[in-house]
């Protein structure tokens, strides 16, 4: 039987430590058939994708992925809890999907198994460590890795540290969480104390050990980079250097986009000059340029800031413990995205936490919307796909997908009815492509409400 692989991602942009990761978790699980289910619009560290979704989806599949699905914003954009539960509902509900892969700098599942059950399954004691360290006034990532220290050792704490480990841990205990709805329904709620048994939903999980740098890293003679770092380089305009951390078939579409956007960069130069480098500054000032950069948020974001006002900023997905407060503070004295990221930023409130505040401001993303849109049945939209995607999309739908709890996607006008289910999750999507749409565009002109996958 043919053996399909899930994998969580963003792909921003796909870069050679991807197509790396994708090779190895083929060769470790023996998969021959990967479905992607990746970020939209904006992405979980709360910033506006640098290449819009579908250039992002195509690469993928040029690469060897057979099916891209997106993540509703709500999943997608508000955090890496949501960002895990939501690409695990999402997989475990195809029903075609016999085990996911994920990065990891521990590599070890067994270890991460056990710190993920123990966090989906909170004790007394580790949520009561949790709250005495809470109240010292640090950030909640600070306090349960040295709860978990106090409770679990360093090594299992360690891991709460390490960026691709703090995600596959959030999946491991996503896992367990579903696996416990599934099976005791109304008996479980999440609360600190509640204990469950049982493995996994999904049974086959592995970890591909990181190759390279760190995300926000470099290194030549490996020809890795992590995404961080290649996005810093197209910013720098170091379109050279960047290129060379790219697949040929990732660089190839963004080249075309860039120069669909800035024509007198020619694609022969793109791809040939290796040391080829372009003022940004200048070009921004002038034109589009086929990628968006986090500061495109902070014009939008002053404007919906002025418009809600202070008092009613609290009621804003992200805005807790008085932060509003500070974030309109510094929206008076900033002169730009970064310097509104510093000026906010504290002992208590991490710099993540900040931009996925900026973001759901600007998009007046309230708590009432989230809790709608969060109890609504998933509808992931299709992004891109091959022949052999064609063929995991048909095995989905006859196996249940709708049922299970995700609704697939391709047209949102051809299939309303369908989607009538879920209002406020389709909704907050559409207002953040609305919104990445202007930032990219300057305005609504050639906006597409509804357009169709790709086909490679």
């Amino acid at each position: 039987m043919t053996k399909t692989l899930g994998i969580i991602t963003e792909y921003d942009p796909y870069h050679k430590g991807h197509a790396y990761f994708l090779e190895e978790a083929k060769r470790l699980s023996g998969a021959e058939r990967t479905v992607a289910v990746m970020s939209g619009a904006f992405v979980q560290r709360g910033e506006p994708a640098m290449f819009e979704k579908y250039t992002r989806a195509e690469s993928a599949v040029r690469n060897g992925v057979d099916l891209v699905v997106e993540m509703p914003f709500a999943y997608g954009a508000t955090g890496p809890e949501n960002f895990a539960r939501g690409g695990i509902r999402i997989l475990s509900a195809l029903g075609v999907i016999d085990g996911i892969a994920f990065g990891s700098e521990t590599a070890s599942i067994e270890p991460m198994k056990t710190l993920a059950k123990a966090l989906a399954f909170e004790s007394a004691s580790l949520s009561r460590q949790i709250t005495l360290e809470l109240a010292k006034g640090i950030t909640y990532p600070a306090a349960r890795h040295t709860a978990v220290a106090l409770e679990l050792g360093k090594d299992a704490a360690d891991m709460l540290i390490k960026p691709n480990d703090i995600l596959a841990i959030e999946y491991l205990k996503q896992l367990y969480m579903i696996e416990a709805e599934t099976t005791r329904r109304g008996l479980i709620c999440f609360h600190p104390g509640v204990v469950a048994a049982g493995e996994p939903l999904l049974k086959e999980i592995y970890a591909v050990a990181r190759k390279g740098p760190g995300p926000d890293g470099a290194d030549n003679e490996m020809q890795f980079a992590g995404a961080g770092a290649i996005r810093a380089l197209f910013r720098e305009g170091r379109l050279g250097e960047a290129f060379s951390f790219l697949p040929p078939a990732t660089a190839e579409l963004i080249q075309h986009r860039i120069h669909e956007y800035q024509p007198d960069i020619s694609i022969w130069e793109m791809r040939t000059e290796h040391d080829l480098r372009i003022d940004m500054r200048q070009r921004r000032r002038t034109s589009g340029l086929g990628m968006i950069f986090p500061d495109s948020l902070f014009d939008p974001f002053q404007f919906a800031l002025l418009s809600i006002g202070p008092r009613a900023s609290s009621a804003i997905y992200t805005a807790a413990e008085g932060v509003e407060n500070r974030l309109y503070e510094g929206a008076m004295r900033a002169k730009n995205y970064k310097e509104l990221i510093s000026l906010v930023k504290s002992k208590r409130f991490t710099e993540s936490r900040i931009r996925r505040l900026v973001l759901h401001t600007t998009l007046r993303l309230s708590k009432a919307d989230m809790k709608r849109a969060l109890n609504e049945r998933i509808c992931a939209r299709i992004l891109a796909f091959n022949d052999t995607g064609a063929e995991i999309l048909k095995e989905a739908r006859e196996a249940g997908a709708a049922e299970r709890g995700v609704v697939l996607y391709q047209n949102l006008r051809v299939q309303e009815e369908e989607l009538s289910i879920s209002p406020a999750l389709i909704e907050l999507s559409v207002r953040a492509d609305k919104l990445y749409h202007t930032m990219a565009e300057g305005n609504l002109t050639g906006y597409r409400y509804s357009p169709e996958p790709v086909r490679v």
